[in-house]
């Protein structure tokens, strides 16, 4: 695994259930409020030191997202996202990779699409069973709680070994 982890260049992360626990605020809010653990943004940060980019592609559209976005510099920000497929191979093209070059981590049948664009695969422990069963490796973390931190460690690891 350490082999294909080093050939990643490109991260496509889902946002809701991935980078959040899936819960969502409303209130007095323009709009729904999310939140973000303060570990994943580390590790997102931690991997783009290391030469990785990253971008979010999730179906929802929310202002706390693209905050968040602008706070990690996540420059790839794609909300309203009905089809992630079609998103992942224009960001594979943009940048020049091959399929092997790219990891993709979600939660939801939505993120599957995506996910059959890119040579490794990854979710959340609380992902759905669909996705738990097709993916390559599955953290030891819930969505929102440190699961894309620890994806995040393993790419920096495996770029650095």
């Amino acid at each position: 695994m350490t082999d294909r982890l080093s050939r990643i260049r490109l991260l496509v992360l889902d946002v809701d259930g991935t980078l959040t626990d899936g819960f969502v605020y409303y209130g007095l809010a323009e709009g729904p409020l999310k939140r973000f653990h303060i570990r994943d943004g580390q590790g997102v940060t931690n991997v783009q030191r290391a030469g990785v980019a990253v971008a979010f592609v999730t179906g929802d559209v929310a202002e706390s997202t693209r905050l968040r976005a602008e706070r990690l510099r996540v420059e790839e920000l794609h909300q309203g996202v009905e089809e992630k497929g079609p998103v992942v191979r224009e960001l594979l093209a943009r940048y020049g990779l091959t399929r092997d070059e790219a990891a993709y981590m979600g939660d939801e049948p939505g993120d599957l699409p995506g996910m059959a664009e890119v040579g490794f695969t990854a979710a959340p422990a609380d992902a759905v069973a669909e996705v738990l069963a097709r993916v390559d490796w599955v953290s030891a973390c819930p969505g929102g709680r440190g699961a894309v931190r620890e994806l995040c460690d393993l790419l920096v690891k495996a770029r650095s070994g």
